[in-house]
């Protein structure tokens, strides 16, 4: 068989199925043609209807997708948030004959005592706010900051201390509340009689507050890196003498000499007294050095 030939097969059998297709049609009556063209629409609407189902599903799908996307970002966000903005409290804490040196975020630095607290709060957001709290006693070594922030201790409390930049032993143990300045400035805040008062300390300076009648005591100290020596947990003595001795003592442990000055003619001591929490102790071991007797009743002490 020839292409053409093929070809002409081809058209005929095209040109026989319409002729066939019209005439089935065409056969029926108008009430089947109706009834067919009516199934015909059916058909088109019911595909129709389900198409538009398809493509509402797919919307609603998708729009359900973006807002689980955005409560996703939302919780993200927020979450990020609550973590830039959260307050992280941090705290620090020494046993008996313990002590620790603390790192500040600011770059100060803070020596716990035994037996003391020191807590501050930061976040992400707003860093360090130069505030910390202090319970027992701790020396200080506050950096300067660049845009002139001060550093607050115990912000509110009976005795607060505001500095920018210093040097300083602070004792914040109910009822003894006390600084001595190595270096700087500090400025004190306290309740007086006269209510909220002020006062700026001077390198030397050790001020105690007497919480019964709201008055500040203040003496200059000769050598005031000798109340630094818990540090060591050692009293360094060169040629000392019985009364050099126990003025510092008694300054280191709050103590009350009454009654009585200790007598000069005691030989002079060189050498390392231990420092204990227990101030019996160091009590016991200045009477065997310098070969007296000395009684603590309990603030007091008293040398026979």
């Amino acid at each position: 068989m020839t292409e053409e030939s093929s070809n002409l097969f081809q058209n005929d059998n095209a040109e026989f199925e319409e002729i066939f297709e019209t005439d089935i049609v065409g056969q029926m009556n108008k009430e089947d043609q109706q009834a067919l063209k009516k199934k015909i629409l059916g058909n088109i609407k019911t595909g129709i209807q389900k198409h538009e189902k398809k493509r509402s599903n797919r919307r609603r799908i998708l729009s359900y997708t973006k807002i689980a996307a955005s409560i996703l970002v939302i919780l993200a966000i927020n979450g990020a948030l609550w973590t830039t903005l959260k307050l992280e409290k941090h705290t620090y804490q020494t046993g008996s004959n313990e002590t620790l040196k603390i790192e500040l975020p600011d770059g100060s630095t803070a020596l716990l005592n035994s037996n003391s607290s020191l807590s501050y709060t930061y976040n992400l957001a707003f860093g360090f706010e130069r505030k910390v709290e202090l319970i027992g006693e701790a020396y200080f070594e506050i950096a300067k900051d660049a845009e002139s922030k001060r550093f607050v201790i115990n912000e509110g409390d009976v005795m607060e201390v505001e500095v920018f930049g210093t040097e300083f032993n602070l004792k914040n143990q109910h009822p003894i509340h006390k600084l001595t300045l190595i270096e700087g400035s500090v400025k004190l805040g306290y309740q007086s009689e006269q209510g909220n008062t002020n006062r700026m300390v001077v390198p030397g300076e050790t001020i105690k507050l007497n919480v019964e009648n709201h008055q500040l005591e203040a003496k200059t100290v000769a050598d005031p890196i000798k109340l630094l020596a818990w540090q060591d947990r050692k009293l360094r003595m060169q040629n000392e003498s019985l009364e050099e001795v126990l003025s510092i003592v008694t300054e280191l442990y709050d103590l009350e000499l009454v009654d009585q000055t200790p007598p000069t003619n005691y030989h002079l001591i060189s050498g390392s007294l231990p420092l204990t929490d227990n101030p019996n102790e160091v009590i016991e071991n200045i009477e065997v050095l310098f070969d007296t007797k000395i009684h603590l009743e309990q603030n007091p002490i008293r040398v026979q």
